[in-house]
C-alpha cells in the first residue's frame, strides 16, 4: 500500500534549519516512507502520551509523524537531544 505524505508547516520550518548534507538525507528517507511498514527497523511506534505517533531515525534525527488512512503526515523534524 502506497501512502501520501504530507508535511506540517512545522516540520517545513524545522527541516529549513538543518545544514544541507543532513537534509537531503532526511528528505529522501521521507520520501521512503511512502512504502511504510512498521517492522522497518529506523520507524518506532511511540508509547504513552505520544501513542498513536511513530518515529523515523535519520542520523542524529528524528522525523515525528502519525498515520491518518492512507496519509503519512510529518508532524515535526528534531535533533535527537532534543527527544520525544
Amino acid at each position: 500500500m502506497a501512502f501520501n505524505i504530507q508535511i506540517l508547516d512545522k516540520a517545513v520550518k524545522s527541516i529549513k534549519k538543518i545544514p544541507e548534507p543532513k537534509k537531503t538525507q532526511i528528505k529522501k528517507d521521507i520520501d521512503s516512507l511512502d512504502q511504510f511498514a512498521p517492522s522497518t527497523r529506523n520507524i518506532k511506534a511511540l508509547k504513552g502520551e505520544y501513542k498513536g505517533l511513530y518515529r523515523l531515525r535519520s542520523g542524529d534525527y528524528r522525523i515525528l509523524f502519525e498515520i491518518i488512512r492512507t496519509n503519512i503526515v510529518i508532524l515535526d523534524i528534531f535533533a535527537r537531544q532534543t527527544g520525544y
